[in-house]
């Protein structure tokens, strides 16, 4: 459940949720930037800040943002966490984040 939670919350952009409009991550104003490392940083900023609003019982031990050398308009995201209450417990979450339309999914951006 925490997985999906992490999942949702960085696939959803603020304003799409109807009376939590400030839920999600705007990872979108992040793919026509030039990326580089300062970009990066402000991509893993970005999540973490959002993930201690909305998820205050994830505590994330690690956000690894890369892009990938044939494609820079798509971004590989792994998110290392544990749940605060059972510290021993390491997982993580990987999402690649795209640009384009996928044909298989026809879902845009992600």
């Amino acid at each position: 459940a925490v997985k999906n939670n992490i999942r949702n919350l960085i696939q959803t952009n603020p304003g799409e949720r109807f009376f939590q409009p400030k839920l999600g991550i705007d990872l979108r104003k992040f793919s026509f930037n030039q990326i580089n490392e300062e970009t990066l940083f402000l991509i893993q900023n970005e999540i973490l800040d959002k993930m201690e609003m909305w998820l205050p019982f994830v505590e994330v031990r690690n956000i690894e943002v890369k892009t990938d050398d044939t494609d820079r308009n798509r971004l590989s995201l792994n998110v290392e966490f544990n749940i605060k209450q059972d510290p021993n417990t390491l997982d993580s979450v990987q999402i690649e984040i795209t640009d384009t339309t996928e044909p298989s999914t026809g879902v845009v951006g992600y």
